[in-house]
């Protein structure tokens, strides 16, 4: 496979998802959850991940907001950390959490 088809089947698959994943980010940021309680977040995301074919262990390592998602064999093998906890002071009223 050449790399102009490459591009083109990561684009279309980019395409399909992109309805989605942007209704994910509003749920999550309507969330707006504290460090180490951003349970509605996390939950959001395995059951995405869950409805994409992962196979997702939740909670993991002993923390009640992590998990691990797993999708194939063998190589490349992609990590992700996300970050979606609120910040304080950056929510819409004075004092109160949100996404910065």
């Amino acid at each position: 496979m050449n790399a102009a088809t490459k591009r083109k089947r990561v684009t279309e698959a980019i395409r399909a998802e992109q309805r989605v994943a942007k209704a994910l980010s509003h749920e999550i940021h309507g969330y707006a959850e504290r460090p180490f309680r951003e349970r509605q977040s996390s939950e959001a995301l395995a059951r995405y991940l869950t409805s994409r074919g992962f196979k997702v262990e939740f909670p993991w390592k002993n923390i009640p907001t992590a998990f691990r998602a797993i999708r194939g064999t063998g190589k490349p093998a992609i990590g992700m950390l996300g970050e979606y906890d609120a910040l304080p002071n950056c929510g819409a009223a004075d004092g109160s959490w949100g996404h910065g």
